[in-house]
C-alpha cells in the first residue's frame, strides 16, 4: 500500500491486520480522489473507519489542511500512527480518535464542527453505510460539504433530502457513491 500522489507520492505505507480490516484498494483510492479533484486542496476531512489511514493520509498528501482519523481497533491504530509518523504527519495536521465510527458522527451531529469531506468505509456486512448517510442526512444541520462512502451493495437515500447523490461507481464488488450537501450555502 502506497501513496498515490501529492508530497508524499510513493511513500509505502504499513498496513493493518484484523478479522473485517479491509483496506481501499489503489485503484479505488485513485479513482476517489480523482473524482474530489481539487476538492481536496485546503479541506478538513474526515476519514471513518480509518483503519491503517490510507484514505486521510492521501488526503493530506494532495493538500487537505487538516484530517481527523477514526478507528476503533487498537492493533490497527497502530499500523495508523505509525503510517502518521512515517509521513511527518504532526497533530497540527492530523488527529487520531480512538472509538467508534458512528458514535463520532452523532457526537458531530449534535456539535458545531463541519468538515469539508467526509469518507467512510465502513464494514461492508449489515447497513452501517446506510446509517451513515441516513445520519449525515438527518443532521438537521451541514455537518460536512460532501460526503463519500465506501460499500459493498447499493445504498438508497432521500433524493429530495439534504444530501445530493452526485454519482455512484461501482470497482467489482465494491461501490464508492459520493453526496454533496444541499445545505452548503447556509454556513
Amino acid at each position: 500500500m502506497r501513496v498515490i500522489a501529492g508530497d508524499k507520492k510513493g511513500r509505502a505505507l504499513r498496513s493493518g491486520r484484523g478479522p473485517v480490516y479491509r483496506p481501499t484498494t489503489q485503484l479505488v483510492k485513485g479513482s476517489i480522489f480523482d473524482t474530489l479533484g481539487e476538492e481536496t486542496a485546503g479541506a478538513t476531512f474526515l476519514d471513518l473507519f480509518a483503519g491503517s489511514g490510507g484514505i486521510g493520509i492521501e488526503a493530506l498528501s494532495r493538500g487537505a489542511g487538516r484530517a481527523v482519523f477514526v478507528e476503533q481497533d487498537h492493533r490497527i491504530l497502530k499500523a495508523l500512527r505509525a503510517n502518521l509518523q512515517r509521513c511527518g504527519y504532526t497533530h497540527e495536521r492530523a488527529f487520531v480518535r480512538m472509538g467508534d465510527a458512528i458514535r463520532y458522527l452523532k457526537k458531530l451531529a449534535a456539535g458545531e464542527d463541519v468538515f469539508d469531506i467526509i469518507f467512510a468505509d465502513p464494514p461492508y456486512a449489515g447497513n452501517i453505510a446506510q446509517e451513515i448517510i441516513a445520519l449525515v442526512e438527518g443532521a438537521g444541520r451541514t455537518i460536512c460539504r460532501m460526503l463519500v462512502v465506501e460499500h459493498g451493495s447499493p445504498v438508497s437515500h432521500d433524493e429530495h433530502g439534504a444530501l445530493e447523490r452526485l454519482q455512484t461507481r461501482k470497482f467489482g464488488q465494491t461501490y464508492v457513491t459520493y453526496f454533496r450537501s444541499r445545505r452548503s450555502g447556509e454556513e
